[in-house]
């Protein structure tokens, strides 16, 4: 009972302190679209230093390389740089001038600063990739001669330290481009995953073994079975096709209207709740592997950053991922 107040009360301390906060980012203009791009920067900073800072690097390696991750926010540099005069769909001044953005400009943002945005100025596209690389393999490279851990906890943890150093400041990009863009869409990728999740609890509580004894991911997630897996994927999918196409059915305003298209939808429908399921087992994984029940101590009663928004960082790259779906 003790634990659940305290999970309680620091989820309920999250929330008023992130609920204002995203519509400070969605109605704020530019100034609140710094500050959005600030906030989830630091954040998305910390998510990586509490991964890799488990074992193998030393305390201002595992430093060095999270700071590093901010290239992925920073670049490409035309998302900030282009002139007010000459602003694009896809640059960071079209989102931050306005309050909300229609499908085609979140589509160019999606596109050119997530996915495959090409810099002018240093004439690359995965030109933070190559540094990121480049730095955590020179470090591992050092380590590779003064650790005395075995060569297989070595390279366990390297390749660790190269995916969330992208992945988690990719996936809070994501976030904070879709919270900038349309707020609807943002509480919609925020609640898919938590329903999922919530569904699958609650279906493996009640028939979790009974059918398939075997557990669905055993080595990973003892406490996961096929039926709650299979109630989550389901009672997801049918959350996705509410939220996510409820514009269509009501005809109501754009804001509403995620999915543009019978490809996106059906792609979403399988995909999301699989992302919500998958986001969780990925996260899991690099914790039995590092051997630790939660990457931190920062959220009483939930851990890290990471424990709470495992999920959630696959569903936002596989909604973007979806939306260029044409």
């Amino acid at each position: 009972m003790k634990d659940i107040k305290v999970r309680l009360k620091s989820a309920i301390i999250l929330l008023l302190i992130l609920i204002p906060f995203l519509f400070v980012v969605y109605y704020g203009k530019i100034s609140g679209k710094i500050i959005g791009i600030v906030f989830y920067s630091i954040i998305s900073t910390w998510a990586v230093y509490e991964v890799i800072s488990h074992r193998i690097l030393k305390k201002w390696e595992s430093i060095i390389i999270a700071i590093s991750s901010v290239l992925i926010w920073l670049m490409p540099l035309d998302w900030f740089l282009n002139q007010p005069s000459q602003i694009e769909t896809n640059s960071f001044l079209n989102l931050a001038s306005n309050t909300g953005i229609n499908a085609a400009s979140l589509i160019a943002q999606i596109k050119e600063t997530l996915f495959f945005g090409y810099d002018s100025i240093t004439k690359f596209r995965v030109l933070q990739l190559l540094i990121l690389i480049t730095l955590i393999s020179f470090i591992y490279i050092i380590e590779l001669f003064v650790s005395k851990a075995k060569l297989k906890r070595k390279i366990n943890s390297y390749l660790i330290v190269l995916f969330v150093t992208w992945f988690i400041p990719l996936a809070f990009k994501t976030i904070f481009v879709f919270n900038a863009a349309n707020i609807y869409l943002l509480f919609a990728m925020v609640t898919i995953p938590i329903f999922t999740d919530s569904m699958a609890y609650v279906g493996g509580s009640l028939i979790g073994r009974k059918i398939i004894k075997r557990g669905f991911a055993p080595t990973i997630s003892p406490k996961k079975s096929w039926e709650g897996v299979i109630i989550g994927f389901i009672s997801g999918a049918i959350f996705v096709f509410i939220t996510m196409y409820l514009g269509h059915l009501t005809k109501s305003n754009e804001i509403f209207r995620v999915f543009s298209n019978w490809k996106q939808l059906v792609v979403g429908l399988i995909v999301l709740p699989i992302a919500s399921i998958v986001g969780d087992l990925i996260f899991s994984g690099i914790k039995r592997i590092l051997g630790i029940k939660d990457f931190s101590n920062l959220i009483p009663g939930h851990g890290g950053f990471m424990d709470r928004f495992d999920s959630m960082s696959l569903v936002a790259i596989s909604l973007a991922a979806i939306l260029l779906i044409k």
